[in-house]
């Protein structure tokens, strides 16, 4: 494709440098990193695997603040936290708190207290369209 100009052709390189081929929409690489901020790209709607196939974790990311909801059958679980590189540290409700480790399109449970000291080593997928049902 002939470009009229030198610059012309130096903002399309520099515009394709800026989106990359191979990093395509939901890749590993974007999911490690958000945009450049250094926290993961947790957003979006998680699926329950294993033992919690019957939960579904919708998040709500802007930069490293994340607010969700954490869903079993009618009931429904609001919660909010922080993002610190790769671990989701969610806000401490009553006597429960949860972290989880980003790595890929799995969330993992690290650890967790309460209610939720028995979902630890469990982990949510990320949903493929726009739900968990499959």
């Amino acid at each position: 494709m002939p470009f009229p100009s030198r610059s012309c052709l130096a903002a399309a390189l520099a515009l394709a440098a800026a989106f990359p081929a191979s990093a395509a929409p939901g890749s590993a690489s974007e999911q490690v990193s958000a945009r450049g901020t250094g926290v993961a790209a947790v957003g979006g709607l998680w699926c329950g695997a294993g033992l919690l196939h019957e939960f579904t974790l919708e998040i709500a990311q802007q930069y490293a603040n994340v607010q969700g909801r954490l869903v079993r059958k009618q009931r429904v679980r609001e919660i909010t936290g922080k993002v610190e590189g790769t671990r989701v540290k969610v806000d401490p409700q009553r006597d429960h708190t949860m972290e989880l480790q980003a790595s890929g399109d799995e969330l993992r449970i690290v650890s967790a207290s309460g209610m939720l000291a028995l979902a630890t080593g469990q982990s949510f997928t990320r949903a493929t369209g726009s739900s968990c049902k499959g």
